[in-house]
């Protein structure tokens, strides 16, 4: 019976027109094609260059293309909020949230959107008394996570926007 059950799942996924992603193929290769031509814009201060890197090694996966097909252009910014506020007015909790904005367009017309959209992501840290060395290597660590998953997000879009597009823009 427990043998069964993931398989009936799998097969009324199937009926309903459930794909995965990543499914090996010729949709697949095509689409991995296309994410490789993608000619990521620069995106200003630290958390923008962690970003970048993120989008880098899910997008073009380890060598750089031949040339560009495609543009993205990210606007990124990072606010922290202050949530565990102690009696004498300092914190011990900071909140993290991350947004990006990203736009793809044909490298030549970048005026001439083909895909955009938004991702967020929310991270926090615990803040230690006279810890200045342990917090500020807790809020490097956090922009690190914070770009991995808004990278993460970004790239699951572009997978299925070229996924529906496997064709030229």
């Amino acid at each position: 019976m427990r043998r069964a059950l993931p398989l009936t799942a799998l097969l009324l996924l199937s009926g309903c027109g459930f794909h995965p992603l990543y499914e090996p193929g010729p949709k697949t290769a095509s689409m991995t094609g296309q994410m490789d031509q993608i000619d990521i814009g620069l995106i200003p201060d630290r958390s923008g260059q962690l970003l970048r890197e993120a989008l880098e090694a899910d997008l073009q996966g380890g060598s750089g293309p031949t040339f560009y097909r495609y543009h993205l252009g990210v606007q990124y910014g990072v606010s922290v909020q202050a949530i565990g506020i102690q009696p004498d007015s300092s914190n011990s909790r900071l909140r993290y949230f991350a947004t990006a904005s990203w736009t793809l367009t044909p490298e030549g017309n970048l005026t001439a959107p083909l895909a955009k959209g938004n991702a967020q992501a929310v991270d926090s840290l615990n803040v230690i008394d006279n810890q200045f060395f342990a917090l500020s290597l807790q809020g490097n660590q956090v922009q690190h996570v914070l770009a991995r998953e808004l990278a993460t997000q970004i790239s699951q879009e572009l997978a299925i926007y070229f996924r529906k597009h496997p064709g030229n823009p």
